[in-house]
């Protein structure tokens, strides 16, 4: 996991020191780049995770030709090294080698084969050309600009920014797209089909996601919320990993943390715990706002949340946790989507996953990656993304006991591994279970009716649909300024499908 950066068609070190500095918190064990024949350069600030001394970035195929930067994990890198063995040189252990030989062999077509979470650049010496591309969920950030000739890369936008680009002009890459001075081109295609409903077969793909995760040169924990896809993901990490950690952050006494305390008691797990005050969330908000670059309150809120939780977990020694984040979107957890009728669920689902990648993945990305700490998703796997999202609406929905019981399947799929008290716990409302009522209380105090309809009036592309939303918008505009302009407060501010439930928002993803 890292920060990268690029440049194409330009060749000016003092830019590219300074997108690396904006970004430095991405990777604290290393910060190096590369220019190649003048029209190329390549940063990277490392996070070391696989092969900690030789995987050094920039890497390179044997001839040098080939010269690439990763922030990721590829989760098949051994089968496919395996693969190269026969008709390469490989010269390191890292997992993000094998991308240059693929090219070497695949051209383009290359980012086909890979299974994991990632954004990368790569400069081909020979063509003098560039390949950049990005993970099918998008799970890992990359943007771009193009002034003319001149492309610049980065994993967040603020680099760009301080490359002298002009807002207007960032990109987001689309996830499952590649990029080349063609422009983008979209390589993944979600599957769509009729999905059987099997719990065992869904457990299966799930087991089988965490096991890949686990993969690392480093210990590996996890983020346990009390909620139950972070419940999940930790219980099934505890039978490949007897030694594992999980981290837990709240307000005492709400029943999210007890939850995570009877969950973290029965798998036996050691158990760290912070608790927190409304006063040191809102002290969090303008970092976190920084970092998230957003000032949607169905992001910041939770943003400041992980962003205690990165900390708790980076404080502990560790560089990658596994979490939950994910298995909303695919199961139907929503009160705004479960309250759907059918057809309008299963298009919402989409739509959710479809917008992932700007939302709740940039909201963990963002703040686990501000203490450089790696955050991996095994509900976002792409084999378990692509079984979800195909069953049909009546296996996510069930009645049970007098109440419409969200994410059924994911809930029978687990039967037996964790208490029936916490796999059938109703989903809280955000105020609820982590006591984070509290801050909208707080901020919505300071704002009056007419600031908040002066606001309106004043920024009407913005769409800042309330006074907590206000709050965060002029903390947002104190880091980033006046940018304006509809397409750049979607890339900062757009929520798809929960936008309407801003005004009386009471939930938040707790995963």
């Amino acid at each position: 996991m890292c920060g990268i950066v690029g440049m194409f068609n330009v060749a000016d070190a003092q830019v590219l020191e300074a997108m690396l500095e904006s970004t430095v918190h991405r990777g604290e064990d290393s910060t190096r780049f590369e220019f190649y024949d003048g029209v190329c350069g390549i940063g990277i600030n490392r996070l070391s995770i696989i092969d900690l001394e030789r995987g050094q970035q920039p890497l390179r195929d044997e001839t040098g030709d080939v010269r690439v930067v990763c922030n990721g994990e590829i989760y098949n890198h051994e089968a496919i090294r395996s693969d190269l063995e026969a008709s390469h040189q490989l010269l390191t252990g890292s997992d993000a080698e094998v991308i240059a030989h693929l090219y070497e062999d695949h051209g383009d077509d290359c980012v086909r084969l890979l299974d994991g979470m990632f954004a990368f650049v790569l400069y081909d010496k020979k063509r003098r050309r560039f390949l950049a591309a990005r993970d099918p969920i998008g799970i890992k950030p990359f943007y771009y600009a193009r002034e003319g000739r001149r492309w610049y890369f980065a994993s967040e936008a603020k680099a760009l920014v301080e490359a002298g680009v002009e807002p207007q002009a960032v990109r987001m890459l689309p996830p499952g797209f590649r990029l080349t001075e063609q422009g983008p081109e979209q390589y993944y295609f979600m599957a769509s089909h009729r999905s059987v409903p099997d719990p065992s077969h869904l457990r299966s793909l799930v087991d089988h996601a965490v096991k890949k995760r686990l993969m690392a040169d480093v210990e590996v924990g996890t983020f346990l919320s009390g909620g139950l896809d972070s419940s999940i993901i930790s219980a099934v990490a505890r039978q490949h990993s007897p030694s594992l950690r999980c981290f837990t952050v709240g307000m005492e006494g709400t029943p999210d943390v007890e939850a995570a305390r009877r969950v973290a008691a029965f798998l036996g797990v050691e158990h760290h715990v912070r608790t927190f005050t409304i006063d040191e969330m809102i002290a969090l908000l303008p970092e976190a706002i920084w970092h998230v670059e957003s000032y949607n309150p169905s992001m910041v809120t939770g943003a400041v949340v992980t962003l205690m939780a990165s900390r708790l977990a980076k404080e502990a020694g560790l560089k990658v946790v596994l979490c939950g984040e994910g298995a909303d979107e695919i199961f139907a957890g929503y009160k705004a989507v479960r309250e759907m009728a059918w057809p309008e669920l299963t298009k919402a689902s989409w739509q959710l996953i479809n917008n992932l990648h700007n939302t709740e993945c940039k909201r963990l990305d963002r703040m686990t990656m501000a203490v450089s700490l790696e955050a991996r998703v095994p509900f976002l796997d792409r084999d378990v993304v692509e079984y979800a999202l195909n069953l049909p609406g009546a296996a996510k929905l069930v009645e049970r006991d007098g109440r419409l019981v969200e994410k059924h399947i994911l809930r029978e799929a687990f039967t037996g591994l964790l208490p029936d008290e916490i796999l059938w716990r109703e989903k809280m409302p955000f105020d609820q279970g982590s006591g984070g009522r509290g801050i909208i209380e707080r901020v919505d105090a300071t704002i009056t009716d007419d600031e908040l309809s002066a606001a309106q009036q004043e920024f009407p592309e913005a769409r800042i649909q309330s006074k907590e939303m206000l709050f965060y918008f002029r903390i947002w505009r104190e880091h980033f300024g006046d940018l304006g302009g509809r397409r750049v407060f979607d890339m900062f501010g757009n929520y798809p499908v929960m936008m309407g439930a801003i005004g009386q928002r009471t939930e938040q993803s707790g995963s």
